[in-house]
């Protein structure tokens, strides 16, 4: 397992790198041995390098997704900073050079793209001409994916501040800061839910806070943690059916009520990316390396998938599948239905995933960002189907 840590000391913050064995999500380097990248399932469609400078050991820490404008792919990296693709030709249409690259996820809303910079700017960019819109100076490169709704802007940075802003002008509206914190946190930030009058995020000291959409007012708060660990609550908090899903790192789903927070039910695995609803059932990508399939009302397990090493991804779904990516090595592709993996691509031993991978419905083109900096272009193939001709009586053939 990598997972990355801020501890803070003598007042200050410190950003590390925890590499090793003696963490969470942390299983057997090759339980799937017998798995393959299967092309009746999945290709690989191409593979393009985008970072252009590397340090001795290193061996990568790209946090950022892709995102879909138009005809265009958009992400980012480290090193360049905002890059901008026609996916189909695999050419290049602008990039955004920033000091210290793109440290967020990104969000992409009508004609701009949204981010954090390792400049510690909070950026809006044209998804047309790579042009910068506004940027606004929050002093912390690591925020969280931001949230835009009724045109502003949320975002929660990793030294637990909630910002509102004006999404089209850039001006500051309001923040909430949180006053205490833990010494230990994993690296991250939970990306703001909105929902009517209020905006919904997790913290690092393991609360979920509710937040007047006017004016940044503390409406409720729910304490979801009460561990020794790490406490962080970095997931986005998802809505369905008048219930918040939400896990925290190392301890538990919740499902909440979404009026006052009081606890329905709670599954004894936690994780830091937001859950999956679908129909009746929720998908959680957890920290301790497992992929669960659980029912929405009660969070019983229906099924559940464990990587072969490290932790999972932010998930991707198709009509059939599951796709996530192992913070180890490996993508994956798992049967909606049963659980089990259908499909692994090795990108190499250290070199796996932390962004979350873009999943194009139309095309059934995934795109997914290494943590080397190399973004991956894979197509799943259409389910077959049995057309039988006229007077056909066995065989079939593939549409």
């Amino acid at each position: 397992m990598k997972a990355s840590l801020r501890l803070k000391l003598a007042g200050s913050v410190v950003v590390l790198a925890a590499i090793g064995g003696a963490g969470l999500g942390c299983s057997s380097p090759n339980i799937h041995k017998d798995l393959k990248d299967d092309p009746r399932v999945m290709v690989r469609k191409g593979t393009s390098p985008t970072r252009t400078t590397y340090e001795m050991g290193d061996r990568g820490t790209e946090y950022s997704n892709a995102v879909f404008a138009g005809e265009t792919l958009i992400f980012g990296n480290q090193t360049v900073g905002l890059i901008c693709l026609y996916p189909k030709m695999n050419r290049q249409r602008w990039s955004l050079k920033i000091e210290g690259g793109v440290s967020s996820e990104l969000l992409a809303d009508n004609d701009s793209v949204y981010f954090g910079g390792g400049d510690g700017y909070l950026y809006s960019v044209n998804t047309e001409t790579g042009r910068v819109n506004w940027k606004y100076q929050i002093r912390n490169p690591i925020v969280s994916q931001p949230t835009v709704n009724g045109g502003r802007l949320f975002v929660t940075t990793s030294d637990d501040t909630i910002y509102a802003f004006d999404a089209g002008t850039g001006k500051w509206l309001w923040h909430y800061r949180r006053r205490s914190s833990p010494s230990a946190t994993i690296l991250g930030a939970s990306s703001p839910l909105v929902d009517g009058s209020e905006v919904i995020a997790g913290l690092s000291d393991g609360f979920l806070v509710a937040l007047n959409i006017a004016d940044g007012q503390l409406k409720w708060e729910r304490k979801l943690h009460t561990g020794t660990k790490f406490t962080d609550v970095d997931a986005k908090p998802v809505l369905s059916d008048g219930v918040i899903y939400v896990p925290s790192y190392d301890g538990a789903l919740y499902a909440l009520k979404r009026q006052g927070g009081d606890v329905i039910w709670r599954f004894d695995a936690g994780g830091a990316k937001r859950v999956i609803v679908e129909g009746d059932l929720i998908y959680l990508p957890a920290s301790d390396g497992t992929v669960y399939a659980l029912t929405k009302d009660a969070g019983k397990v229906v099924w559940k998938f464990e990587l072969d090493k490290g932790v999972p991804t932010q998930l991707a779904v198709s009509d059939k599948y599951i796709m996530v990516g192992s913070s180890f090595q490996y993508l994956y592709v798992i049967d909606k239905a049963s659980g089990k993996g259908v499909y692994r691509y090795n990108v190499g031993s250290g070199s796996g995933f932390y962004g979350a991978p873009a999943y194009d419905d139309k095309t059934r083109r995934i795109y997914i960002l290494s943590c080397a900096g190399n973004l991956y272009a894979f197509e799943l193939r259409k389910p077959p189907r049995k057309i039988f001709p006229h007077g056909q009586i066995d065989g079939y053939s593939f549409d």
